[in-house]
């Protein structure tokens, strides 16, 4: 009789492991509860999903006078440890606990931010760069129309100190409406 590898099981073997009908078996498999590999029932994959998921396919007694579960007679140890990938590449379905689990923490994770958003500890992006965008063109447009605005009135100072207060108080107001601009976010 040719063995199963370590790990996976054919669904009449998995049935006399669970102690179950091979139809009961086939009915899990077409409703996807049970975790495949080809042909082969993941035993470890499909015993965690049948024991953290209620199963509404009401299993058939199984026959009289069941075979004894073979007990395993060489160490867990022995066994290459599992991989998180199976041989295709393919990374083993999580069991319905753990996708329900995910979904779980996801939902908190979104209330969360969704109650941050309203406190206003959060900002969206798209209107921080927008308030950016548009105050860093008002101070270039500002700052490049000091020149127009000065032009005349420091032609005629002849006054050092009087050209620099000049130019200080345009670049102050220039600066100060930045400031503003980024208070209002």
């Amino acid at each position: 009789m040719k063995r199963s590898p370590p790990g996976l099981m054919t669904m009449a073997e998995y049935s006399r492991h669970r102690n179950v009908n091979r139809s009961y078996v086939t009915r899990l498999v077409q409703r996807g509860i049970l975790i495949m590999r080809g042909k082969l029932v993941d035993v470890a994959a499909s015993d965690s999903a049948l024991d953290d998921r209620p199963v509404d396919v009401a299993p058939e007694q199984p026959a009289a006078n069941p075979p004894p579960r073979r007990a395993v007679e060489e160490p867990a140890a022995s066994y290459p440890p599992r991989q998180a990938t199976d041989s295709l590449g393919v990374q083993p379905a999580a069991s319905y606990a753990q996708a329900k689990t995910i979904d779980m923490i996801c939902r908190a994770k979104l209330r969360k931010l969704e109650l941050e958003a309203r406190q206003r500890k959060v900002i969206d992006v798209d209107v921080v760069r927008a308030v950016i965008s548009d105050a860093g063109r008002a101070v270039r447009d500002g700052i490049l129309g000091i020149p127009d605005r000065l032009a005349a009135t420091l032609a005629a100072e002849s006054d050092q100190k009087r050209i620099h207060s000049l130019l200080r108080q345009e670049l102050s107001r220039e600066l100060e409406v930045l400031a503003n601009a980024i208070d209002g976010i």
